[in-house]
């Protein structure tokens, strides 16, 4: 018997038997080294996955030239009364397309009379409108001359896929004292992190000053706890934004501004933003349009509302939809913000 044969097909077939059944693996990415070598300060390249979810939606023809005003064309018009007829349809179809391209127009207005207000859709729509004109005028510093669209988070989905849910329920079990929501069927070690994190940092104001500055607990600034979700809030985010901690900090001492790049201050106003975004209209938006959730260790339905974090934009990539400029198509959704006053960029933490 010859084994030459033999042995090629059982190699053949068990190359193929691990293409199949081995879970999906990355290849080494190419690095750029932002800062000096000792620094660790590594960039890498964006994935294919990164690139196709990060794709600028369909561009949306011209509507019939019609300068009217909106709110005189149009019955009912609260938020876009400043914008023409025109440029107000073509948003219209525009929406559709970015939020509901399934269920169309009908999943915000009544069949037949599109001036009423009776499904909550519609008015939760108005409070997204007037969330994407807010940022669009009050958070330059973090979305930057390109700003931001429904499509930005939504991706043609009525509720974004990558979201976060304000005191998730954690189920009782009476061997563990302190009980941790793990998300279990996470596919990253970074997304099987609790969502906590997010609700001090992304919801609530806690500061984010975790780094000790002696070399014993006696000198530790916060609790361990707190330096546990800071870390995990901090890994999510660059698991959400596709970056390592080199992007923005100098890994030998993050507190230090000094050593950090350009991008912390990017990332500082997103998280400022993220929480106003959260407080003043997610929040606000569960009063309007409630969702109902329920998860694997859920005893009963969840009524809330989902909120964001920066996955919710960048969807992996540094830059979302590779950067591309969305208010030189749509000006319109940089409109006047009365809260530009009251709700713009603080300052960080040393940095005047």
């Amino acid at each position: 018997m010859r084994w030459g044969p033999v042995l090629l097909i059982a190699a053949v077939a068990g190359f193929v038997i691990f293409l199949v059944t081995v879970p999906d693996w990355s290849l080494p990415r190419a690095g750029t080294q932002l800062g000096s070598r000792a620094s660790s300060m590594i960039q890498f390249a964006a994935g294919p996955a990164e690139d196709r979810l990060n794709r600028p939606p369909p561009e949306i023809p011209p509507w019939a030239q019609d300068i009217r005003p909106a709110s005189t064309a149009f019955k009912n018009v609260k938020v876009l009364s400043d914008v023409n007829a025109g440029e107000f349809m073509r948003l219209q179809k525009a929406m559709t397309q970015w939020v509901s391209p399934k269920q169309g127009c009908g999943f915000c207005h009544v069949s037949g009379d599109y001036a009423s207000d009776a499904k909550p859709e519609k008015r939760a729509a108005r409070l997204m409108l007037t969330m994407t004109r807010h940022i669009n005028s009050a958070w330059p510093d973090h979305v930057g001359a390109g700003g931001v669209t429904c499509y930005s988070c939504h991706r043609g989905q009525p509720v974004p896929d990558q979201v976060w849910y304000w005191h998730p329920p954690v189920p009782v079990h009476p061997m563990i004292d302190e009980q941790e929501d793990y998300h279990e069927k996470a596919v990253t070690v970074r997304k099987f992190f609790p969502d906590e994190g997010f609700e001090e940092y992304l919801l609530e104001r806690t500061s984010g000053l975790g780094q000790s500055q002696t070399p014993l607990p006696s000198g530790q600034a916060v609790s361990q706890i707190e330096v546990k979700r800071l870390y995990e809030v901090m890994m999510q985010m660059s698991d959400g934004i596709g970056v390592n901690c080199g992007f923005c900090h100098n890994s030998r001492a993050f507190f230090d501004w000094r050593q950090s790049t350009p991008q912390r201050w990017t990332g500082f106003s997103g998280i400022q933003m993220t929480r106003n975004i959260n407080r003043d209209y997610l929040v606000p938006l569960a009063a309007i349009s409630p969702l109902t959730r329920q998860g694997p260790g859920d005893a009963a339905p969840q009524v809330g509302n989902a909120l964001a974090n920066c996955a919710t934009c960048h969807q992996g990539a540094p830059k979302p939809l590779g950067g591309a400029n969305l208010l030189k198509t749509f000006p319109e959704l940089k409109g006047p913000d009365p809260h530009v006053a009251a709700s713009g960029p603080v300052s960080p933490p040393g940095r005047s």
